[in-house]
């Protein structure tokens, strides 16, 4: 008996052995084949076509008198709300809005009150009756 533990498990390596180059050989297979070239040169074309039409789209945005125009005054607002009042003002509203987040999370996390089991209500109920 002592001698079919090694048989097995010389065995189980073999199998496991030839299961890695089977796997390997399906592998090669795949990646060699024209079905795997034929998918990568369709995502390649696609993916070109995608870069192509994004860089267009770039381009004509860049070149839109109007979004121009929208930067500028983006650019303005921007610089004008950098004042110390405008800045104060918006560090007092995320202040308070964050205390009000806080304040109900904390309320959310907290337990509510547990009512007493059922058997116990029912017990305390007709004694209060009686009073």
């Amino acid at each position: 008996m002592t001698e079919q533990k090694p048989q097995t498990t010389n065995s189980l390596a073999d199998e496991l052995n030839r299961l890695g180059e089977n796997l390997g050989k399906v592998l090669k297979n795949a990646w060699a084949s024209d079905e795997r070239r034929s998918i990568e040169k369709e995502l390649n074309s696609g993916l070109e076509q995608l870069v192509k039409r994004v860089n267009e789209a770039v381009e004509s945005a860049q070149a839109d008198a109007t979004l121009n125009k929208a930067k500028a005054k983006a650019k303005e607002a921007w610089e004008t709300a950098r004042g110390p009042q405008i800045v104060g003002e918006m560090r007092t509203g995320i202040v308070d809005t964050l205390r009000k987040l806080n304040e109900d999370l904390a309320k959310r996390t907290t337990p509510p009150a547990t009512p007493p089991p059922a058997s116990e209500a029912a017990a305390e109920a007709p004694a209060e009756e009686q009073q």
